[in-house]
């Protein structure tokens, strides 16, 4: 019978993990917490028999048999368990990510399984806020991808200065001071792209600071709008600053220079994800991350689906 542990370093974690049966156990734990119930959507039974090997599953309706990997992002994976958990270990410990050539020399596994491993973790970290943010709100946008400087003369695209989006991607980012961190990638950093982001996740009649960028403006018919002036050299007058979104803003940037190089348009929503998670949860335990990554698994990705041109 496995519990819930706490594990303080990753030795400690493949040591407790070194059979697969205490991986399948620890997974039946966190995902059903002793009520099995049929993991195929259709169904969703709660009245399950488990076989004698602790392998397998069946359910009383549908009659499908099942592991606990079903409907989870181990689901059709070679690869055991406790390689998963290290990687998933590895993935929400390292302050800055980890890459996936590393996870590969780390794991003993090939570069290409390594990198579809990490985007099926990141693939459970696209949850739906459901509270809005409330109190005093920063709001600002950064730009990911597209230095210019450090290409050839003759393979320079012109025209890129400034909140040009020709080469680079802009991303929204705001933040309740003390709480909550959200960021989403917007189309520009123009109003009709920046606004509708902070209406739907700001509680109607918070502060909001920001720059004094153009794209903030009409904030102040639904929130107590107030900005500095970065032009003039403000960057806090009277609590009113955008420094703590700015300080997640070169945590994200040292990750792309320093771990992962650069992030493809496509896949660049998983990647600030993960950051935002990272930083949401800074202040709790690894093993604390660890378990709440595992309670949310349940989610399938496919090779294919991944690769899937957009």
């Amino acid at each position: 019978m496995v519990a819930l542990r706490k594990f303080k370093t990753l030795i400690e974690l493949l040591t407790y993990f070194r059979e697969e049966q205490t991986c399948r156990d620890y997974l039946e734990l966190i995902r059903w917490n002793g009520k099995i119930v049929c993991p195929y959507k259709e169904c969703k039974h709660d009245h399950v028999f488990k076989y004698t090997d602790g392998k397998r599953y069946k359910c009383a309706k549908c009659q499908r048999q099942f592991s606990v990997k079903v409907g989870t992002i181990f689901e059709d994976s070679k690869i055991s368990l406790q390689k998963w958990f290290a990687a998933i270990y590895l993935i929400t410990s390292h302050k800055k990510g980890i890459s996936s050539l590393q996870l590969h020399r780390d794991l003993g596994v090939t570069q290409k399984t390594a990198w579809f491993m990490l985007h099926r973790v990141r693939h459970t970290l696209m949850v739906s806020a459901t509270e809005k943010l409330t109190g005093i709100i920063e709001a600002d946008e950064t730009f990911i991808g597209g230095k210019e400087a450090n290409k050839h003369k003759s393979k320079q695209t012109p025209g890129t200065q400034g909140r040009s989006a020709k080469t680079k991607t802009p991303v929204l980012g705001i933040i309740e001071r003390g709480g909550e961190l959200r960021a989403i990638k917007v189309i520009s950093t123009q109003g009709y792209s920046l606004r509708p982001f902070i209406v739907n996740n700001v509680e109607f009649g918070s502060q909001v600071h920001t720059d004094e960028w153009h794209g903030y403006r009409g904030l102040s018919r639904i929130f107590k709008h107030k900005f500095i002036n970065h032009g003039d050299g403000e960057y806090s007058k009277d609590g009113v600053h955008t420094n703590t979104i700015e300080g997640f803003w070169s945590l994200l940037k040292r990750g792309v220079v320093g771990i992962y190089h650069s992030m493809s348009d496509k896949h660049l929503q998983k990647y600030i994800d993960e950051f935002v998670l990272r930083y949401n949860t800074r202040g709790m335990s690894e093993n604390f991350r660890f378990d709440r990554m595992l309670n949310n698994i349940n989610s399938h990705l496919t090779y294919k689906q991944l690769c899937l041109k957009k």
